[in-house]
């Protein structure tokens, strides 16, 4: 008897889900009620046929969570969780529920969640009925999706983040200096007699942290798209030719919605960039480390391939903000709470002035289309917008 095909093998296997564009295209397992009138059971079989494999592992996990949540306000307020008694009235309650207090504070007390947050996981709910709808006999929804009639909520305006030109200045200061704030001082850590270097802190990288910022800052990217590079979507990768190639980039960066484009590197990036990889990453990769940013081979809890989450790429950026405002004075040129997107927001204003205002540039450099977010992105920082009417 021949042996299977490739293709007849992967028939037999299901659907390759990384083909999948449609939620609703994969059959029910054999066995499943299609009138079972469980919320949980529908929420783990939605999981396992339509996110789980086709979505990233970190966007797979957060919907879970706010599917779990919806799950468990439903059962907390109606005893059960039965699909069938799902209604507008009560999706509109968990919304307001979550606006009010959706998520814990740092001393446990309950807390609002973000408009922003709140709409994402109306998003994922009406995903998920969505997906229901299209299985479930009509009887399991006798009032038709439950997420049809609620409205999201109302977003506020979007602020303006960009840095200014000296806020700008100082951190590339500190950045220039950043290896002398890991240094550990006293006698003891000298490593050779009459040596003035001394040792860094084990788990610090000061090197893979300029790198970070600068690429930031050269580029635009999102702390997820920065998080999820790897080492061979940086063109050139030879430290010396990453130096002197003024058309380096990175190619391939994957976005929000599935996209994907390619990013140029300024000097200050690439110079940054191969620094690190001359100097820290090869200590911390392992045979099994694709990514291009590494936390600490000292760090026990690391991921197995020591990528970094997009949670670091935001405590990295807000440790730089806090040197930063450390090594100044004046209301002016204090950052607060650093950000990876406040660097977002530099960079897009940065390329709107050098670009003469180029949408299809924007667009393209940016991974966003949107008009209400490429104006925010493109509007001046605050001492520039006030210096515009000084004269008025």
């Amino acid at each position: 008897m021949p042996s299977p095909t490739p293709s007849s093998a992967a028939s037999a296997a299901g659907p390759d889900r990384r083909k999948i564009t449609s939620r609703k295209v994969i059959g029910l397992p054999v066995g499943l009620d299609p009138a079972e009138d469980d919320l949980g059971v529908w929420i783990e079989h939605y999981l396992d046929l339509a996110v789980r494999g086709v979505r990233s592992a970190e966007v797979t996990g957060k919907i879970s969570r706010h599917l779990e949540r919806l799950r468990a306000w439903i059962t907390t307020g109606l005893g059960h969780a039965r699909v069938s008694a799902i209604t507008a009235r009560e999706m509109t309650a968990w919304r307001d529920h979550l606006a009010a207090a959706g998520r814990h504070a740092k001393d446990g007390s309950a807390a609002a969640m973000a408009p922003a947050t709140v709409n994402n996981h109306l998003a994922h709910a009406s995903a998920l009925f969505s997906w229901i709808s299209a299985h479930a006999p009509a009887a399991l929804l006798p009032s038709g999706d439950p997420t049809k009639r609620v409205e999201p909520l109302r977003l506020p305006a979007p602020e303006v983040r960009a840095l200014s030109g000296a806020q700008v200045r100082t951190v590339k200061n500190v950045l220039d200096r950043l290896e002398s704030f890991h240094q550990l001082t006293g006698r003891r850590h000298r490593r050779h007699r009459g040596d003035r270097s001394t040792a860094t802190h084990r788990h610090a990288r000061p090197l893979r942290d300029r790198a970070i910022v600068h690429t930031l800052l050269g580029t635009g990217l999102r702390r997820a798209e920065i998080a999820g590079l790897d080492l061979a979507q940086l063109q050139p990768r030879d430290p010396e030719h990453l130096r002197q190639a003024k058309k380096a980039k990175l190619t391939g960066v994957r976005g929000k919605g599935r996209t994907s484009r390619s990013v140029f590197l300024g000097r200050d990036a690439r110079t940054a960039l191969a620094d690190y990889l001359e100097g820290e990453r090869d200590g911390d990769a392992t045979d099994d480390s694709t990514a291009l940013f590494l936390a600490a081979s000292s760090i026990a809890a690391r991921r197995p391939d020591g990528r970094l989450s997009p949670r670091s790429i935001n405590t990295i950026v807000g440790e730089i903000g806090a040197i930063c405002d450390l090594q100044v004075a004046g209301a002016d040129r204090q950052l607060g709470t650093l950000r990876p997107h406040d660097l977002r927001h530099t960079f897009a204003y940065q390329l709107s002035q050098a670009s003469g205002h180029n949408r299809a540039e924007l667009e393209r450099r940016l991974g966003h289309s949107s008009d209400r977010y490429l104006r925010i992105y493109t509007n001046p920082p605050d001492d520039i917008a006030a210096a515009y009417v000084e004269d008025f």
